[in-house]
């Protein structure tokens, strides 16, 4: 578990393998040098990348 106030920057990325399969992988970055970075991978593209914008959503600050 990764709280969101940790999350600091969020990737989709697949390789060519996990193209072919139609796979991709969700990397989150984190504050801190200790497991600072989260993978989940065997999403479906589409996933990973709805995954991404529902948690951007929710890390970006609010403007003043």
């Amino acid at each position: 578990m990764v709280p969101l106030s940790r999350v600091q920057h969020i990737d989709v990325s697949q390789g060519p393998v996990e193209r072919a399969f139609g796979v991709a992988r969700l990397i989150l970055h984190t504050a801190g040098t200790s497991h600072a970075v989260v993978v989940l991978p065997g999403l479906s593209r589409v996933k990973a990348e709805e995954l991404r914008d529902s948690i951007r959503v929710r890390i970006r600050p609010e403007a003043w």
